[in-house]
């Protein structure tokens, strides 16, 4: 095996977070190494669409041109639905960092476009490109398989950007740790959708069941489905796109569906908050869903990446000491991913529970948001982030009006 080739950083992984923090990083003069393992980007049905705080930490990083390469579309409100029918609308204008709107788009066009932005700022990416090996002798070392040759890349540091199952997790000495699943969440990408609202993320729900529909392009939009293991399989939505569309008719507006054409294969997935125990460690540190992968039900995914390589990047550029950057990073997401991971289990309570207790909580959420619309800044936290609250038990009282 030769000297091993030198890098300022190495990331493993080239979905959305690797390739934009590699772009980011790479455009102010850093040699940047990604390695992909997949030759081309599938549709996996993984989260389309970006709430506006993210939006914001994306166009603060100069991505305006990686979002118009990857067709990404404005989504200016959120409808709710009940009986078919719109019950409320809130612009996202009304309380999102400079009025932004939430942006939808198409998960693998994202992923291409990323990537090749990425290798026009300056960075060196390999694909198909397998990680397969790990050692720190001084610096870390990364042992990389590439058109069946297995080479050696040296680093300042290593990012791991490869997703909820995480293998860079281990490089960190730390774990992989999750919530026990409450519900499945997934769906479809299709095409002639005809309803009326594609300015709009709509959803409905009943009953601890929802459908969730918005465009991600100007033909094609996304189709969610939530429910519990069970019921997924006693529909059988979860295999048949005629009884997705069947299940999926009775929450939406009538008609909307009868034209409708199945663009991209069908995916559900056990919904979770999963995340690692230490983000950052041996010169390696975690972003997106490898660091803290959020329920998609809430919808936060795009959002937190965007914010971690916000985070990430700005400290790595102004600190000559990278551990140290690591390190501050590292307390920083562990903070508001902390936020993020309290709010994604008490909404779940209030959706997904049937007990007693489920009932009492949200007879006192409902006091709360009549005394505090903003819950103290958690019904906030799509338009304008986590930073600045606190997931303590304080927090979780005022949330459900015990205080």
């Amino acid at each position: 095996m030769t000297t091993p080739t030198v890098f300022d950083v190495i990331v493993v992984g080239s979905g959305i977070a690797g390739s934009v923090l590699a772009g980011v990083l790479a455009r102010s003069g850093l040699g940047v190494l990604v390695l992909e393992k997949e030759g081309r980007f599938r549709d996996r049905v993984r989260g389309e669409t970006t709430w506006p705080y993210g939006v914001a930490d994306g166009l603060a990083m100069g991505l305006e041109e990686l979002f118009t390469q990857a067709g990404t579309i404005g989504i200016p409100e959120v409808q709710r639905y009940e009986n078919q029918q719109v019950t409320n609308t809130d612009r996202w204008a009304t309380n999102s960092v400079d009025g932004l709107a939430e942006m939808g788009f198409v998960h693998p066009k994202m992923q291409e476009a990323a990537f090749t932005w990425a290798a026009a700022q300056g960075a060196t990416m390999l694909r198909p490109a397998k990680a397969t090996g790990f050692a720190r002798n001084g610096t870390p070392v990364v042992t990389v398989v590439h058109d069946g040759v297995e080479e050696e890349y040296r680093a300042r540091l290593v990012v791991g950007a490869d997703g909820k199952h995480s293998l860079v997790r281990r490089w960190t000495s730390g774990e992989s740790l999750a919530d026990p699943e409450h519900h499945r969440f997934g769906g479809v990408l299709v095409t002639g959708l005809t309803s009326d609202d594609r300015q709009a993320d709509n959803v409905s729900w009943v009953a601890g069941e929802a459908v969730n529909w918005f465009a991600v392009s100007p033909e094609e939009s996304r189709l969610y489905v939530v429910m519990t293991a069970e019921r997924l399989r006693e529909t059988g939505v979860g295999s048949s796109f005629a009884a997705l569309i069947d299940f999926a008719s009775t929450f939406m507006p009538a008609g909307s569906l009868d034209t409708v054409v199945q663009a991209g294969p069908i995916g559900f997935f056990a919904n979770a908050d999963t995340w690692a125990s230490r983000v950052a460690g041996n010169d390696v540190v975690l972003v997106g869903d490898a660091a803290g992968a959020p329920d998609p039900t809430i919808g936060h995914g795009t959002a937190l990446l965007l914010h971690d390589v916000r985070s990430l990047s700005e400290r790595v550029l102004a600190e000559r000491d990278w551990p140290a950057a690591s390190d501050a990073y590292a307390q920083h997401r562990d903070q508001y991913y902390a936020v993020i991971r309290a709010n994604d289990l008490w909404t779940n309570q209030l959706r997904m529970d049937h007990s007693t207790e489920a009932d009492r909580l949200r007879e006192g959420n409902a006091r709360a948001k009549e005394l505090d619309p903003t819950l103290g800044g958690f019904e906030l936290l799509e338009p304008c982030g986590p930073d600045g609250l606190v997931a303590d038990e304080a927090a979780r009282r005022h949330y459900f009006g015990e205080d």
